[in-house]
This record gives C-alpha cells, structure tokens and sequence, in this order.
C-alpha cells in the first residue's frame, strides 16, 4: 500500500446503536491501512450517540483517531457526509456505512487501484462476482438495476452498482464537488457530478450482508424518488457541480476536444525535448507532452496535483509537482535553468502580478529555452465570464509584448487565433452577463471547427486566444 496515501473511514450513523461496536471493532482491525476514523451521528434517537462516546473513549489512545462529529438534528446521509468531510484530514475517503452490510476487509481490495495509480474513484460493486454475498430479496435488486440504469444514462457510465456505500474518493475531489442532496439522493449526485469530471472510474468486487427491513434497513420506495429526482437535477445542472462556475467553464471547454487539439498542434514545432508545464489542471494538454524526453507537470491547486500524480505514477520520465507562480519566491532552485520549454496554458491571466510569473518562466529556462503561451485576448471581451473563471486581465499585442521584454524574454511569434467564438464570448460575458458557458454552445462551436482551422492559415489580428512564442536571451 502506497504509504503516503492517508486513509480516512467516513461513518454516517443514523440509530445503528446494535451494530456500532462490531463496525468499529471490524474497521480497526483494518487500521494499518488507516489515517483516522470520522464518524457522523445524523441526529439518532437510539442512543447511538451515548455509544458513540464510549467508542471515542475506548479508542482515544490507539494510534489510528475515533472522531465523532455530533449533529442535532437528522438530515439524511447526504448532509452527514458533508458534516463529515469537514473533519476530514486525510486524502483519501472511504465512505461506510454503520450497519454490518458491508465488510471493512474489503479496503485492501478498494483501495489498490488508487495505490497503484490505475483509478481516481473506485466503487465497491456488490453485483461484479469473485466473492461471496447472501441471497436476498428480488426486487430490491430490480429496483437497484433499474436506477443503476438510469444513472448510467445521464452519466454516460457502465457501473453496475451506482448504490454501493462502498465509494472511495480524493478527498480533494469531494470537497470540490457542491452536493446538494441531503439523503441518498447523494449516490447518483455524485455519480454524475464525477462523471463531468472526468475521473478514471474504477469499480472492484466486494462481499455484501444485506439486512431485511425487519432486521434493520432503511432504504424504501421514498428513496428510489428522492433518488430519481437527484439525479434528474444533476443532470439538469449542466456542470455547475463544481464549487465555482469558472472551473464549470474549464471542464466544458476540457470537452472541446478537437479545439484542443488545434491549439496543441500550434505550439508543437517550438516545443523542445525537456518540458514543464505550469498550470496543467487535470492533464489536458499534458497527455500531449508524453514523447518527451522528460516532462514535469506542475499545478497550484493541490487536488489536480493529487489527480496527476496518480495517472502517471509510474510512468519513469514524468513528474508531477505543487507550483505556484503567483509565489514566484517560492520557485524551487534544483529546477532553475533546466528546461527546454516552458508550456503555459490559460495560466498567465489568473496571476496578479503577471511580471513577476513571467520572470519565474524565464528563470526555469535554459538560455534560448522558450516560453510557450496561450492567453485570453482582447481586454474589451472581458465580462462575468472572465471573472467567474478568476482573470484579472485579457491580454493586447502591445502589452504582452512589453511584459515579455521586460522579464527578458524575446518574442519570436505572436499570433491571435479562434475568431469565431469572440461573438460568442462577448455576447455571454459583456451582453447576457452569464457565469457560464451554455452546452449547446459548445456543441455549435465544436461543429464550426472547421472554420477555426481554415481561418488559422492567415495571420488575423484578432480572435479569442493570443499565443506567443518567446525566447530566452542570453
């Protein structure tokens, strides 16, 4: 087990008082795969809250902590969760249910495709095979395949058991999501909103002890509506399941493959053998940097550190790093001098002070190293658009060029592409003042890719994206 890799075991409990000092016991036994143990009580009336206590108590010196977060009133697992993951301090989340249905021997088998770099989500599925489960009753399991099927669909997923308790996440990724559900409408919800992220979603066989209603289980026809209904507003919400509308903007622009695409095929013959990327997110231009000869994938934001350095964990050439140019201080002096290029993607603008960035660029170069830019153009585009994705400028021919003269970087090319979405763009941010990016629209722009590629062989002096090729002088 990768031991940098902190293990947190998320409890809901709601009047599971008979069964808690088995969980606990059962989950322990698992503690060296564990960081700490947060449990949630969601308002019980069994006395499962008094049982919590004696847990914290007789757990209180073990090496592994028993955290009881106590909530007045209950608001169902959604909201217990939520409760919970604000107590969280490890990396890595396993959620678990207080009854006895699922069995923590499981961990093990959940967690290795996350070890071992394979996955960013795992689900523990209960219909995979490979391991033993009671017999129960049919149509729970019809009902569970029927709206398994419907989440598929809005998903765009092959899971086969979208209501599995079993779901491990980065604990990062899970914050980022703005869930809304409060019950079990959480397991679709977050099915889908993961989906949009683009996650590698791994589902692993796991063993299962399902109770009868008269032995204690909870979930009814009330649950498969509210279910049905999360997942319909999921869907509906169209991406803004992200904590801010500017990272919805990002994922959907992310779905623009082939104007991706383009835009890596511009920089391409500048591009030198021993590359950093500043600002790679989740690894959209990344996977195109792969036949280099060495290749350092650096982001501020701690999650799509976490997510990089899982998707290329043993890939030998490849390095992912925290890096933060708007800490330009902070620059790390083994890395001084000792790249080729430098790849900066719609980073540049979210930067307030843009200068001192562009002398950390220059200072990560080699002498006649380039700097290789994508940049939003135009400052009289900027709009709601502009501030909800976090810019603090668009950029104009004559100042870009001034800024990289005055870090020392010499401008071998400068060019404007992607006229065809200014309409679009200005329309969205300046006119209709909107936070976010339409789908539709975006679906109309991926079929005017054409023009954005015809339009590419002249050199107009206008379009939505500004590129730059500068050279390190000597």
């Amino acid at each position: 087990m990768d031991s940098v890799m902190k293990v947190t075991v998320l409890m809901p409990v709601y009047n599971e008082r008979w069964t808690l000092r088995e969980i606990m016991r059962r989950v322990y036994e698992q503690s060296a795969l564990l960081h700490e143990v947060v449990a949630v009580d969601d308002g019980s009336t069994d006395g499962s809250a008094a049982r919590l206590k004696e847990l914290e108590a007789r757990y209180a010196a073990h090496k592994v902590p028993l955290r009881v977060v106590y909530k007045g009133k209950n608001e169902g697992k959604g909201a217990a969760l939520k409760a919970g993951l604000a107590a969280v301090t490890g990396d890595v989340v396993i959620i678990q249910d207080a009854d006895l249905e699922y069995n923590p021997k499981d961990y093990a088998t959940l967690l290795a495709p996350l070890a071992d770099g394979r996955a960013d989500v795992v689900y523990g599925s209960r219909f995979l095979g490979g391991t033993a489960r009671r017999v129960l009753l049919f149509w729970h399991s019809v009902a569970n395949q029927i709206l398994t099927v419907f989440c598929n669909l809005f998903s765009d997923l092959n899971l086969t058991d979208v209501w599995t308790c079993y779901k491990v996440f980065p604990a990062a990724m899970l914050r980022r999501l703005d869930l809304f559900s409060r019950g079990f409408g959480f397991e679709p919800e977050v099915t889908i909103k993961i989906s949009r992220l683009g996650c590698r979603i791994y589902e692993v066989p796991i063993g299962y002890e399902g109770r009868t209603e008269e032995e204690g289980k909870k979930i009814g026809f009330k649950d498969a509506v509210t279910g049905t209904l999360a997942m319909l507003r999921a869907w509906l919400s169209s991406g803004e399941g992200h904590r801010t509308h500017g990272e919805a903007t990002l994922r959907i622009m992310a779905k623009a493959g082939r104007y991706n695409k383009f835009l890596f095929e511009r920089i391409e013959p500048y591009l030198g053998r021993e590359v950093i990327e500043v600002g790679a997110g989740t690894g959209n231009i990344s996977r195109n940097l792969l036949d280099r000869d060495r290749l350092v994938l650096s982001d501020a934001d701690a999650g799509y550190v976490e997510m990089l350095q899982r998707t290329y964990k043993d890939w030998g050439y490849v390095k992912t790093m925290a890096l933060d140019l708007a800490r330009p201080q902070a620059l790390p002096a083994e890395l001084a001098g000792n790249f080729d290029s430098v790849v900066s993607f719609q980073v540049l603008e979210h930067i307030q002070d843009d200068a001192a960035a562009l002398d950390a660029m220059r200072r990560l170069l080699k002498t006649g190293g380039r700097a290789l830019l994508m940049l939003p153009a135009h400052q009289s585009l900027f709009g709601t658009l502009d501030r909800e994705l976090g810019h603090f400028r668009r950029y104009d021919e004559a100042g870009l060029r001034a800024k990289l003269a005055a870090a020392g970087l010499e401008v071998e090319v400068l060019r404007f592409f992607n006229p065809v979405a200014v309409p679009g763009w200005w329309l969205n941010g300046r006119v209709l003042r909107r936070r976010l990016i339409p789908d539709f629209q975006l679906a109309v722009f991926e079929s005017l890719h054409f023009l954005v590629r015809w339009l590419a062989r002249w050199d107009i002096r206008f379009g939505l994206v500004i590129f730059a090729v500068a050279r390190k002088k000597a």
